[in-house]
């Protein structure tokens, strides 16, 4: 046996990349060292060699070496981690040595990894991940996020036709809670929020992993002292083991709710960074009901899947008459800077009325209409009619229905749920 060993922002920054790639005399030593350093590490991030067991069995990864009949194995782990492991070579029948395709890296990452020197740069094409969470976790959102890209591409692809998508789109996941709100605040100006943003004009995806809240780790240990109160105070076993079985479950319940919270973040936030960068939607040219509608129509891991939590609020409100007239939702004008009826009581029903608009838009009987709609607001000459036209009379132009009949449509759409609109 042998073993073998061995999108306008984005314009200017491309072609600074193209030209760093075959003359880094535009580099300064900082960047020239960050490209060489990031070359390598993507480099060594994918698998070296296959080892073939003499069962038929193979595995990927990397072959270290071989000392005193014992083959030593680094096998992948996670998004960028290595597992380590010891072979006897009796079991082994060969390893062969892989052809490697490294990730590619541009200007865009170089840039992206200088300003975060801390955290440590993936490539999953077509997401540059910048992050300081486990390989496990990475791994873990990045298969979101390509998922969410796979659907995207499947279901608004016609809609990119001449404006293609970036291949390396940035997503920062930050685990350090003071760190995240004070990026927050330093480039929003807001008042820091718990979940995620999406950031312009550089197209990036922030995250909070909500499992580092600090919350969790009070509450947590709160839950651990009444447990073990709870079992000394036991008088049996038998009752001590329930206690931690309690304590068992009500922390992995909470790890499992911050977990959903940051899939429906990186699916919601992640739907805003495609259909922005994509060129889909225009920033100030697209109204706020559209764009939330169709983040929230991806949040779920099935795009445009029922909501019951929206569902049931919608038809509440429906029931009490309190719904958002249409015309009203979609005229709304954001009056402090702080986003879509942000603040405002209404902003839970405005959300829900919003998905359940695209969702009525998304079916079969009226996508066609709806994807010419989206082409016509990414147009220049398509301002005169929005400063023109009330909102829902020029959806309804594209629909072929008058306002009244689009209203009756949704409504009769919410009254249908949890079932579908047609």
């Amino acid at each position: 046996m042998k073993f073998v060993c061995s999108i306008l922002l984005l314009v200017t920054l491309a072609a600074v990349a193209a030209s760093a790639q075959t003359n880094d005399a535009r580099l300064t030593p900082a960047e020239r060292a960050t490209w060489e350093d990031l070359n390598r590490r993507m480099a060594a991030s994918v698998p070296a060699h296959a080892l073939w067991f003499n069962d038929g069995m193979g595995l990927i990864g990397w072959l270290k070496g071989e000392s005193n009949g014992v083959v030593r194995w680094e096998a992948p782990f996670g998004a960028d981690g290595r597992w380590q492991m010891q072979f006897d070579r009796a079991d082994l029948s060969q390893a062969q040595q892989l052809a490697q395709h490294p990730p590619a890296i541009n200007y865009c990452d170089v840039s992206f990894q200088l300003e975060f020197p801390d955290l440590r740069l993936i490539r999953r094409a077509p997401y540059s991940l910048l992050t300081d969470d486990s390989p496990q976790a990475a791994e873990r959102y990045l298969g979101v996020l390509q998922e969410l890209h796979t659907n995207f591409v499947a279901r608004f692809g016609a809609l990119t036709e001449g404006l293609g998508l970036p291949d390396h789109v940035q997503v920062l996941l930050f685990t350090d809670e003071a760190a995240y709100c004070a990026y927050q605040k330093h480039t929003t100006g807001r008042r820091p929020g718990m979940l995620g943003f999406y950031q312009l004009p550089l197209q990036r995806l922030v995250v909070f992993d909500q499992r580092y809240v600090g919350a969790m780790d009070e509450i947590l240990a709160r839950l651990a002292w009444q447990s073990e109160k709870a079992q000394v105070q036991a008088r049996t076993d038998t009752e001590a083991d329930n206690q931690r079985l309690i304590f068992l479950t009500h922390s992995c319940g909470m790890m499992r709710q911050a977990e959903a919270a940051n899939l429906r973040t990186l699916r919601h936030e992640g739907a805003h960074q495609l259909f922005h960068a994509s060129g889909i939607l225009v920033e100030g040219a697209t109204p706020g009901w559209l764009a939330e509608g169709l983040a929230q129509w991806c949040e779920t891991r099935v795009p445009g899947a029922i909501e019951f939590e929206l569902a049931n609020r919608l038809k509440e409100a429906h029931e009490d008459r309190r719904l958002i007239p249409l015309a009203a939702l979609m005229s709304h004008q954001d009056r402090r800077g702080c986003g879509f009826y942000d603040g405002e009581r209404k902003t839970e029903l405005a959300y829900a009325e919003a998905w359940s608009l695209v969702r009525l838009l998304l079916r079969p009987t009226h996508q066609e209409k709806f994807f010419s709609y989206l082409k016509y607001l990414r147009r220049l000459d398509a301002t005169a009619d929005l400063r023109r036209m009330p909102p829902l009379d020029l959806l309804c132009r594209f629909l072929g229905l008058t306002p009244a009949e689009l209203e009756t449509r949704w409504k009769n759409s919410i009254e249908r749920l949890p079932f579908d609109a047609d």
